[in-house]
């Protein structure tokens, strides 16, 4: 097995329904569980395209600036918009 770290914080594209619009970013907080050895969510944070005046890169770069907090606060893993890192 390998040595996971316990958290890891990653941000995901946000639709408001499945395969339909973008609405925003989430940055999601996860945690490892040890029994099925697998990551799960430990809190999730929406960053919505109409909060910041319907501006994508607005919302993205809010979500990217709490991530990187997030994850100083945790001592974690900030994998950012990329997780295939952290599913290895």
């Amino acid at each position: 097995m390998t040595e996971h770290e316990e958290y890891c914080v990653s941000i995901r594209e946000s639709y408001r329904m499945s395969g339909s619009t973008l609405i925003g970013y989430a940055v999601t907080l996860w945690r490892w569980d040890h029994l099925d050895e697998t990551w799960g969510y430990a809190a999730v944070c929406e960053y919505l395209f109409a909060d910041y005046n319907g501006s994508r890169r607005k919302a993205l770069r809010q979500a990217r600036r709490d991530a990187r907090k997030l994850a100083g606060i945790f001592a974690c893993t900030n994998h950012d918009t990329n997780e295939k890192g952290m599913w290895q």
